[in-house]
């Protein structure tokens, strides 16, 4: 596991409300010529995507800009932060950039993180 931790200035886990959380497709599926489908797996573990928010002051986003243009190398790094459903330390990486709306002067920031080896 890396020795990367989420920065404890910001707020520790993903927000429930809305959190989405997806297994990815470890299966690959081959359609044969006649009767059903053959299918195996990919692998024997694979990652799972949680997609939610947190809600940060301007302070805290430019400390999760400078984490994640810095410390992460631009997102491709991975990192070390509670699990959003187990609370759990959990090893994690951006699937992509982050989205940042203004919110009453605060910011809601929108990630999809992908949990590693879940």
């Amino acid at each position: 596991m890396t020795n990367i931790k989420w920065p404890d200035s910001l707020p520790q886990v993903l927000i429930l409300d809305g959190l989405n959380a997806k297994k990815q497709n470890s299966v690959v599926r081959t359609e044969m010529d006649a009767g059903p489908a053959k299918q195996r797996r990919r692998y024997t573990v694979s990652q799972k995507d949680f997609k939610g928010s947190i809600v940060v002051t301007e302070s805290q986003r430019r400390i999760l800009e400078a984490f994640y243009d810095s410390v992460l190398g631009g997102g491709v790094l991975r990192f070390v932060m509670k699990d959003p459903q187990t609370l759990m330390p959990g090893e994690f990486r951006f699937k992509e950039h982050y989205d940042e709306d203004s919110l009453d002067g605060n910011w809601r920031i929108t990630m999809t993180l992908e949990k590693m080896n879940a």
